[in-house]
């Protein structure tokens, strides 16, 4: 099983938020993987302790149309979501995770 890591970004927390400046990078890191990558199309976003009421999900293609969208309310702790993409080409797609002061960006393969 193949886990892929990629670049996140802090944005400044909205008044009223906590601060995640606080968090390591690493730490942010390790609160998001997609596998398998590559893979056939299927693959599982899982995402663990984002702290907030409401992800959004989105999957963009190589020149940025969004192919995917899903707001979850009220993630649990830790939440996984399975995303079937065999309906799309093969190639490589952009996986958008936006929570309360986070967002990232991860890349994943279907072959």
């Amino acid at each position: 099983m193949a886990v892929l890591l990629a670049q996140a970004q802090v944005r400044e927390p909205a008044q009223g938020q906590t601060d995640t400046k606080n968090k390591s990078l690493e730490q942010q890191e390790k609160e998001v993987a997609i596998y398998p990558n590559p893979n056939n199309g299927v693959f599982t976003i899982s995402f663990a302790q984002l702290n907030t009421q409401q992800v959004e999900l989105r999957i963009l293609n190589v020149i940025g149309n969004e192919v995917y969208q899903e707001v979850i309310s009220r993630p649990d702790i830790h939440t996984t979501k399975t995303v079937d993409l065999t309906r799309l080409a093969k190639g490589l797609y952009y996986v958008k995770i936006e929570a309360d002061g986070y967002s990232s960006v991860r890349r994943v393969v279907v072959k």
